[in-house]
């Protein structure tokens, strides 16, 4: 992780579908760190790069939507899980055509 490319204490990204956290403890260290689900945690006054999951396509082995809370004034961070109808979105994604691999990977949250 490089956390030269943005300049903010914090940094929100999606692209790999897993809940995570990394925090820069010094210039040589960074520490990644797990969510635990319904905690609230105060975000750190180290620089962070925070990604919430994915609602729709977590890769974490767990087929429920993740997200996040973020209470921008008290800098409160909450990491949650909820269920969703998968074959509702499986059937969609059949009508769709959309490849075998990639509607049967969402009951499997990978």
């Amino acid at each position: 992780l490089n956390f030269d490319f943005f300049s903010t204490v914090y940094c929100l990204v999606g692209h790999t579908h897993v809940p995570v956290w990394f925090e820069e403890e010094d210039v040589y260290q960074v520490v990644p760190r797990m969510p635990e689900y319904g905690q609230t945690m105060q975000l750190a006054q180290n620089r962070l790069i925070i990604n919430p999951g994915s609602v729709g396509q977590p890769r974490d082995s767990d087929p429920r939507a993740a997200y996040a809370l973020l209470n921008t004034e008290t800098l409160a961070w909450e990491y949650r899980r909820v269920p969703y109808d998968i074959s509702k979105v499986q059937a969609r994604m059949r009508a769709c055509d959309m490849p075998a691999r990639l509607v049967n990977r969402l009951e499997y949250g990978w």
